[in-house]
């Protein structure tokens, strides 16, 4: 008799158990998404906003909001984002009040490239992204097509970066048989850099060329050349002759 009931009681949980499961599952399958929050990694946005995210989000007819949450595909919707070029990661999770979060990275642009009538940005990675109405991002310009070596020009900038003064005086840059030639902010002169080696010696000499320039500006130098071994090649006119 024990046995029994102790039976009769086990179904009963195990029933009432599986009705709760179900209850519930039917009840989330009805559950609207009512709210969206879109996170930026940083702090401020550069490309995007959250109206822009939204209307990505919502390009498609079977991925409005307002969908039931069970009809939500988060993967398809973390991949329409980062079909975005100015996307790099996308989060999506959704909770039971039915809020639906979007954490999102945008892409960091290093150099700006103009080549014939195309412009758009290189980023960290060595993808491209499209050029903006909405953020101008503050880097070098890179004249030219430099898809054969990109990755070396990545790498290159990476390197310009890591030093505050060549970061900050490089604006543009292009790249010739013997390597690249940069532009600088304070002096009209071009500096032959050449190939992407020996950067801390080449760093030292250009500081090196800038504190002399500081107490000589009657040199009017039209060209520097850092690829000579403990060199630094100028060629220039004093006092305009």
């Amino acid at each position: 008799m024990i046995m029994r009931y102790s039976m009769i009681y086990f179904f009963s949980i195990l029933i009432i158990f599986v009705f709760l499961v179900f209850f519930s599952q039917k009840r989330n399958s009805k559950k609207e998404i009512l709210r969206v929050n879109i996170n930026f990694k940083d702090e401020k946005s550069k490309f995007l906003d959250s109206q822009m995210v939204n209307k990505l989000l919502i390009q498609r007819e079977d991925t409005t909001f307002y969908l039931k949450e069970s009809m939500v595909d988060l993967k398809e919707l973390e991949d329409v984002l980062l079909s975005n070029p100015m996307i790099a990661e996308a989060n999506l999770f959704k909770t039971p009040q039915g809020i639906l979060n979007v954490k999102l990275e945008e892409r960091n642009p290093i150099i700006r490239i103009v080549n014939n009538d195309k412009e758009f940005y290189i980023d960290n990675s060595g993808h491209k992204v499209p050029l903006s109405k909405k953020y101008s991002a503050r880097v070098p310009v890179f004249y030219g097509q430099p898809d054969e070596n990109l990755m070396d020009l990545v790498k290159f900038i990476k390197l310009i970066r890591k030093d505050s003064l060549v970061k900050v005086e490089m604006i543009d840059l292009k790249s010739s048989n013997n390597g690249y030639i940069l532009g600088l902010r304070s002096f009209p002169f071009k500096v032959i850099w050449g190939k992407n080696t020996k950067y801390e010696q080449k760093v030292k000499k250009l500081k090196y060329l800038y504190s002399f320039l500081e107490t000589n500006d009657f040199l009017k130098i039209d060209k520097v050349n850092l690829t000579f071994d403990k060199q630094i090649v100028l060629d220039y006119e004093q006092n305009g002759k």
